[in-house]
Order: structure tokens, then sequence, then C-alpha cells
């Protein structure tokens, strides 16, 4: 209306020219390509112009994606998953390399450790002879084993046994025989060994078999609930008055293994041995000769030197057996082979077997490093037996058994 003051209008914005990054940003922002270098478009003439007479912008080929901030997040999101395949893709390659060698460590594992033989009570029987009587279990449940309890610091006795599986007598249906039976006794305290090989030929009396050599024992023992181990080690603290804590069996093949995962073992042959009627394959006969000296043997040869008895007799290769355990406990020192348990107990599986738990055999493994020479005695059955033959029969060695448990009191206080 005339007359009446106008409503004052506020004052436009200052226009100014945008700059060409602007104008990039606004145009992307729009979801639009960029021009080209080469369009000939200039930023200010774009702006300015009408509809009619703006530049066709030239558009992106088909299947690009902008290359602005609008397809960071895209970018983003296309990093994550490719690390993630690529993390999955290394994750399933580190386990197809490691499950094979955790299952064959556990394999091993079991093998090596045991469950506990049964531990059966000798009984004298209405006609005084022993026999073996084994825990009745509840019904339902397994026979109990007892077991026995060694905290790291008392003597600790444990049988050793080398065991006869030979493949030609198990496919004639023979059960296995004990060849090697030693007796170790370690007192732990004093850091004190004593170890007692015992003759295959020794008579004893078998608890529930009655009198026999005593490598009778395991055989028998295999073919029952007692076990082998388990009616040796009866047989043996019936016998000689000992107790016995643990065992630990190797055959033939797994202390071929043994010796040449060590590389091998040097002993000093102390004098010449010549068998002619050595056990060899398919129960043939092999000629065996080991010339005065030291030598170093591969696990097939130290087997034989092991076993080997007709040039002299079964004390002699006991010693021998002490000897190459002994030069066997220096090489494992000299290797630092304590550091690598984890890696032989997957090399020796199935070639050792025992009922020690693993802590025990580190504790002892770790014992055996702290050992001298002269920290290990070695005794012998030899001024305690007498050899008897049976006419057109068999040979037995006769124990004097007051004589024997003076022996094993002997072994079980070796000198600190």
């Amino acid at each position: 209306m005339e007359g009446t003051p106008g409503r004052s209008l506020p004052e436009p914005a200052p226009l100014r020219r945008l700059t060409p990054r602007e104008i990039r940003q606004a145009r992307w922002a729009r979801g639009e390509a960029a021009p080209g270098p080469q369009s000939g478009a200039r930023p200010s003439a774009a702006i300015n112009a009408s509809p009619a007479e703006s530049p066709v912008e030239p558009q992106a080929p088909r299947g690009e994606q902008p290359a602005g901030p609008a397809a960071w997040p895209q970018f983003r999101r296309l990093i994550r998953w490719t690390l993630v395949v690529v993390s999955l893709l290394l994750a399933g390659a580190l386990l197809a390399y490691l499950i094979p060698i955790l299952l064959a460590a556990h394999r091993a594992y079991s093998e090596i450790f045991v469950t506990p033989v049964p531990r059966p009570t000798v009984v004298i029987n209405p006609h005084g002879t022993p026999e073996l009587v084994l825990a009745t279990p509840e019904p339902g449940k397994p026979t109990p084993t007892p077991l026995p309890s060694w905290d790291g610091t008392e003597r600790v006795n444990i049988l050793l046994l080398g065991v006869d599986t030979t493949p030609e007598r198990v496919a004639l249906g023979d059960p296995p025989r004990s060849d090697t039976i030693i007796l170790v006794s370690i007192d732990p305290v004093t850091k004190q060994v004593g170890m007692l090989p015992i003759p295959r030929d020794l008579l004893v009396t078998i608890p529930g078999y009655g009198d026999d050599k005593i490598n009778a024992a395991y055989a028998y023992g295999a073919q029952s609930e007692l076990t082998g181990p388990g009616l040796v080690r009866a047989t043996i603290e019936y016998n000689f008055g000992i107790p016995i804590h643990y065992f630990a069996e190797v055959d033939f093949q797994g202390f071929v293994r043994i010796v040449d995962t060590l590389g091998g073992v040097t002993v000093d042959v102390p004098a010449p041995i010549k068998d002619d009627t050595y056990p060899g394959e398919g129960f043939n006969y092999t000629r065996l000769y080991f010339p005065t000296g030291l030598q170093h043997m591969d696990g097939r040869t130290a087997l034989r030197y092991v076993r080997t008895r007709h040039d002299d007799n079964d004390f002699a290769r006991g010693a021998r057996q002490q000897q190459v355990l002994e030069a066997l406990r220096r090489q494992a020192i000299q290797l630092e082979l304590i550091t690598r348990a984890a890696e032989l107990i997957d090399e020796l599986g199935g070639a050792v077997r025992t009922d020690l738990q693993p802590r025990d055999v580190l504790a002892l493994a770790r014992l055996a490093l702290e050992l001298d020479d002269e920290d290990i005695h070695s005794y012998s059955l030899r001024d305690a037996v007498t050899d008897y033959w049976v006419p057109g029969g068999a040979f037995y060695l006769i124990p004097d058994w007051p004589a024997v448990r003076r022996i094993v009191t002997d072994l079980t206080a070796a000198p600190g």
C-alpha cells in the first residue's frame, strides 16, 4: 500500500566464483562423473551457462565406480573382506600343517605312556604254592589298578624289559618273550643308580604257573589279563623281595629306532666276539664278529652286540647291555636331548612303553644329566647261581636265594 513503509529485504550474499575443486566435489556429491581434462569447458562458464547452453558432461564408462568420497565406504568394506578371506586361508593352511603333527604326537604319546599294568597280590594257596589274586572290581566297573606312590625323593625301582616280538615268532602265533630283564634302582637324593641284569635262564617260581625260567613269565602274562610286564613284575617281587614301582619295555625294532634316532652309539668292545649261531631272520643263523676296540654302531649292529651270547655267556651279555645303556645316556647328554623331549616322543612313539608318568620321565631324564659315570653301579648274579643241565633237556641257572637277596640289598643301597 502506498504510504506504508516497505519491509526491508535482507542483503543478498555476495557472489563468488567457485574453484574447480569445489565444482568437482559438488558434482561428485550428486553422483556425477568429473569432466575429463579434455572437456574444453571452463568451470566458470559451466556455472553461468543456461541449461540449454550447459555443456554435456562426459559419463563414466559402464562398470566403473566413482573415484570420489562416496566410493570410500565400499572400498573399505572390500579391503576388510579381502583381509578376512586371506586370514581364513592362512589359518586353514596352518591347521592343515599342524593337525597331522598334533595327531601323530598324540598317538606317539598314547603309545609310550600306557595305563599301569595290573598289580596282583601273591597269596599262598592250601597246597603251599603261590598264586596271584587280582582286586575284585565292583559290579559294572573295571578291575582297579593300585598305583605306586612316588614323590620324586624316595628310591624308585624300575623294571627294564627287552621283548622279542620278531615277525617270524608272531607269524607262528608264539607269544612275545622277554629277552632282556634289568633291574634299575635309583636314589634321586644321593644321585646313585644301581643296575642288575637278570639272566633269562634263571630258575624262579612264577606265581600261579610254577617253576620255570624267568623269561617265560612274560609269555605267560601276555596270554592273560595280567599282561607280560605285570607277571614279570609280580615274579621278581615274589622271588627277589624287592618292590617294582614302574616298568619300561622296548622290542627289538624299537631298540634299533632308539639307537638310530640318537645317531648310533659308540662302545669300546673289551674282547673279540665271534658268534657262529646268532639267530638271524627266518629262524636261520648268522655269523657275527666284533673286534676289540672303539666302534660306532648303528641300531641293527648294536642290537646284535647286546643280544649275542654264544661266544661267552648270559652274564657277559648282561654287561654289554649295561655298557650300551650307559653309552646311550652319555650320548643323550652330549646331544642335549632333554631339550628335544617333545620331538623325541613323536619320533619314538611305539618304540617304548612305560607306566611312568610324563612328568616323572622328565624328572628322571634331568637326574640322568647330573650323574657321573662313577654314580652308576653295576651288579651281577654270577656268583649266586650254578649251572644245571636237564639230561636231554633245557639249561637252567639255579639261584642261591640268600646270596641273591644280599646282592639285591646292595643294589638298593648303592653307596652315596
